[in-house]
């Protein structure tokens, strides 16, 4: 069931193992040392789409997805 997520500042303990799940799946899809600056910017990009969309633990890994892809794309050209 979609949870409604209103930019709020503290993440519940199930939020946060939702936020570390999906962390932890693109890291090891796309080979990113957890100490980089890509891994904090993925932890922080995470953390935003979780406190400001309707989303599951899905739709928060493929909208991660998504945006990591058409950002890959912007560089790319």
């Amino acid at each position: 069931m979609p949870h409604r997520r209103f930019n709020r500042t503290r993440l519940s303990p199930h939020d946060l193992a939702i936020c570390e799940r999906v962390y932890d799946q693109v890291c090891a899809d796309e080979h990113i040392d957890p100490l980089s600056r890509d891994a904090e910017a993925l932890a922080v990009m995470i953390v935003a789409i979780f406190r400001n969309i309707t989303t599951t633990e899905r739709e928060l890994l493929e909208e991660v997805r998504s945006l990591r892809r058409s950002k890959g794309a912007e560089q790319a050209r």
